[in-house]
């Protein structure tokens, strides 16, 4: 087997095989001269077992290319590791070719890089031939390197990724077990608290209403960010995925349903064209909806009842969902932030637990979609989201 080139100092060496006359001596004396490292090689054996310990490039003479030597080659050659194509250079007779000559050179194809050089040979054609073969040698073994380099970036990629792999999991782990077993203490603690602030009441003490009134609201702001949590945990829990082709406009009615009595108190204005099967879960698209459209009614302007307007455009098979309203709106420098935990613009005037557009975010890449949104303060504000379509829009 071929050795890797730092493995032997004689990775730019040149083996001689020219078995008749003084050819090998000759050519070894010239290229001496010329700063080349020779070594001559008096039989093809040798020739090979000098090649696998490492070599930059092989003088072959093409009488001593007879079938059982080409064999030979061929099967050293053989052990190559990928990046190598080790360069042969064979030295052919002069004049008029003979049919054996023809037949040898005939058989060097399985040899691959072979040069061709005809005899009598120049020493400046010579020179400048190996000199050729030993450039292109050394590129290889740069190659070499370079997937040397390559092979160990990806195993520390990889122990990196498994890491990765392994904390996520455990995280994820973590969020929903907490946040499901939050679920318990905190009925029992809304039940007797209740009870409790019943009691309170009874006395008929303004401050200790207030404090009922905080306590009330403190337990059903907990309850609001477990809920979350768990629906959070739910998207990012790593089983297989319902994928199979969805009516979008399914999905937006089981929003509105859920949402009808905050829509009648609002007022608002919803308008919808016909929305597109897409490659998704009618559930969690749900969800998305549910949440565009409940943060469009949350965020409406004083006093102005919210306008709502969806669409749906398709570009290379990708659909483009646009949820368009005329709230509050947000600053565009803030476009990329309202996507992340826990993250809120109106923490004081407006309730919420900053987990709604992470938990649509997450649900959307999970599908090969993705979400944003631009907005201009105090001028609504559009959020859009793409998923993978089916086919033509259905009527809605």
């Amino acid at each position: 087997m071929m050795l890797l080139p730092n493995s032997s100092a004689g990775s730019e060496r040149i083996p001689i095989h020219a078995p008749f006359g003084r050819d090998s001596e000759l050519i070894r004396r010239e290229l001496d001269a010329a700063a080349f490292s020779t070594v001559a090689c008096d039989s093809i054996n040798e020739l090979c077992a000098c090649i696998g310990e490492g070599a930059g490039a092989a003088l072959v003479a093409d009488e001593a290319l007879i079938p059982g030597a080409i064999e030979c080659l061929a099967a050293q050659l053989s052990n190559q590791p990928v990046w190598s194509n080790f360069p042969l250079v064979v030295m052919t007779s002069g004049g008029a070719a003979t049919k054996a000559s023809r037949y040898r050179l005939s058989l060097l194809e399985p040899l691959g890089n072979v040069t061709l050089l005809e005899r009598p040979l120049r020493q400046e054609t010579l020179v400048s031939s190996l000199h050729a073969a030993l450039r292109a040698r050394r590129h290889q073994y740069q190659l070499c390197d370079l997937l040397a380099e390559l092979a160990e970036s990806n195993r520390e990629l990889k122990c990196a990724n498994d890491e990765l792999t392994r904390a996520n999991g455990e995280l994820e782990e973590f969020a929903y077990a907490s946040s499901h077993d939050l679920q318990e203490p905190l009925r029992m603690v809304n039940i007797y608290t209740h009870l409790i602030l019943k009691a309170v009441a009874e006395e008929h003490d303004a401050k200790l209403c207030q404090y009922r009134e905080f306590v009330r609201q403190g337990i059903d702001r907990m309850e609001a960010l477990i809920r979350d949590l768990l629906t959070f945990s739910h998207t990012i829990q790593a089983n297989d995925l319902p994928i199979e082709a969805s009516e979008l406009s399914n999905s937006w009615n089981d929003a509105l349903s859920v949402l009808q009595n905050r829509i009648e108190e609002s007022g608002a204005l919803i308008t919808v064209c016909p929305l597109p099967r897409v490659q998704a879960d009618a559930a969690q698209i749900t969800h998305v909806f549910q949440n565009l459209l409940s943060n469009s009614i949350k965020y409406c302007k004083p006093g102005v009842a919210p306008e709502i307007h969806v669409c749906a455009e398709e570009a290379d098979g990708i659909w483009t969902i646009a949820f368009r309203d005329n709230g509050i709106g947000f600053d565009q420098q803030y476009a990329d932030r309202i996507f992340g935990l826990f993250k809120r613009l109106f923490k004081d005037e407006y309730p919420g637990t900053g987990l709604g557009l992470a938990i649509c975010k997450r649900i959307l890449e999970r599908y090969g979609g993705r979400i944003w949104a631009t907005s201009k303060a105090g001028q609504g504000a559009t959020f859009y989201f793409s998923l993978p379509g089916v086919s033509s829009p259905a009527i809605s």
